[in-house]
């Protein structure tokens, strides 16, 4: 067995915590279905109305490796306390893997710890849980991509991929979502015009009251905010998706003069 299956954990290195992660540790390639079926009697098989991806488990396969007893509990203690917030309740972290520093997972602690312990030496099982089965880029498009990223050669991500525009007249742009899987991206909308449209994935998306300022189009979470203000009753409502790869934004409306901020994190199926 060799060390150094996972890189960090909420960002802090398993050897800042005294802790060995082996790779051995059970990372599955996918998450276990939820099948949406119906059984009818008398027929054979069932109707499948399709499914959608549980949670992912993790079990990672970790160590301490100590001079006694005493200082193996001083390192099982501060572990304890790492896992939770301070109301003692499971906290929500991300982890990244050693092989895919490019991207993480959001994951708790699930089930029960367990720890053998023989002297110094302390080895136990960590059970985490992402409820949300995907992984996300650990850099989101509205953030500065230097050459100190982990992003490598073998990322679809191009280096003259642009996610800023500006706009004085309707136009198309192209989107590079260099992830696996459709994202819902958040688009901020700065300065006026009288009417906006914008064309992701092929669903266009209307606003049709005047604005000076920001508007801000969540497509994850449907809505449409000007400042703290609610203002989705000014649009007809419709959210597109980029899929993975290169695609148009179509940008159209009256009296444009707006710089468009377009912010994802890839995702990725593993």
């Amino acid at each position: 067995m060799s060390l150094g299956a996972v890189l960090t954990i909420d960002g802090i290195s398993p050897v800042e915590l005294g802790l060995g992660t082996f790779r051995n540790s059970q990372r599955p390639i996918l998450s276990s279905t939820v099948d949406n079926t119906v059984t009818v009697p008398g027929m054979h098989g069932a109707y499948d109305f399709g499914a959608t991806m549980g949670p992912k488990s993790f079990e990672l396969e970790c160590a301490f490796i100590t001079r006694n007893h005493i200082e193996l509990q001083q390192r099982v203690s501060a572990l304890a306390a790492f896992l939770l917030d301070g109301d003692g309740r499971p906290r929500t972290m991300d982890i990244v893997f050693s092989n895919q520093p490019d991207r993480k997972y959001s994951v708790r602690y699930v089930g029960s710890l367990n720890i053998d312990r023989i002297s110094g030496l302390g080895t136990f099982t960590l059970p985490f849980t992402a409820f949300d089965p995907f992984a996300y880029s650990l850099t989101d498009t509205g953030s500065l991509l230097t050459w100190d990223t982990d992003y490598t050669w073998e990322d679809d991500f191009a280096w003259g991929d642009a996610y800023t525009f500006d706009f004085t007249r309707a136009g198309t742009v192209q989107i590079n979502n260099f992830g696996r899987l459709n994202v819902e991206p958040l688009i901020v909308v700065a300065g006026s015009f009288n009417t906006l449209s914008l064309t992701v994935g092929g669903v266009e998306f209307r606003y049709n009251t005047p604005l000076n300022g920001m508007l801000e189009i969540n497509y994850k979470r449907k809505t449409a905010k000007s400042g703290n203000q609610n203002v989705l009753q000014n649009s007809n409502a419709k959210f597109g998706k980029l899929p993975p790869g290169t695609s148009d934004l179509i940008v159209g409306g009256t009296n444009l003069n707006i710089s468009i901020d377009v912010v994802f994190q890839a995702k990725y199926p593993a």
